[in-house]
């Protein structure tokens, strides 16, 4: 008796005051340019099953040009990402640029959820097209984009969550859903 109420003494000491001597990571990120963001993505599954590699389930962000006044002009594909294989792998990066090349806080982006065997039969199940506005501690960031989403139904997937992380700090924010809070 007396070794298990030890025992829960010990356990409850380490959860309420924590391992004080554990390292902290030390994660040397790449910066990017002055007027540029670095993303990464990895996508996650609520309910995977096999039919997830057949269907060949991507994601596919665009950054959309705006010019000066804000009307979109042109549209690049900045990032397409493949279900399962090697997450994370690949940087893109969004710049902080309008139509004409100046410097600007004002980006959007469009977020697809593509499935299809081949191009010719390929499906946009869900799209979000957004202003990056994330906070300043995650701007000029080299970020890892975290995209949860569940299949539907036969080449059907949603995007449930896709949230920004930097790895160097812990920092989260959710990108989407977004909601302006008024």
């Amino acid at each position: 008796m007396r070794l298990i109420s030890l025992m829960v003494l010990g356990l409850c000491s380490v959860i309420l005051f924590g391992c004080g001597g554990m390292p902290k990571p030390q994660i040397d990120a790449n910066m990017p340019r002055s007027d540029a963001t670095n993303v990464r993505a990895v996508l996650s599954a609520t309910n995977y099953d096999d039919g997830w590699e057949k269907e060949n389930v991507r994601l596919r962000i665009h950054q959309v040009w705006l010019n000066r006044d804000g009307v979109p002009t042109n549209k690049e594909t900045v990032l397409d990402k493949a279900f399962g294989g090697r997450q994370g792998d690949q940087r893109a990066v969004f710049k902080m640029k309008d139509a004409e090349g100046g410097s600007t806080n004002r980006v959007r982006l469009q977020f697809e959820l593509v499935s299809g065997e081949n191009k010719s039969a390929e499906n946009v199940s869900a799209a979000a097209s957004m202003e990056w506005k994330l906070s300043s501690s995650l701007a000029n960031k080299d970020l890892l984009l975290l995209c949860v989403i569940s299949r539907k139904g036969r080449n059907n997937y949603a995007i449930d969550v896709l949230y920004a992380l930097d790895p160097a700090t812990g920092y989260i924010e959710q990108v989407l859903p977004s909601y302006d809070a008024k």
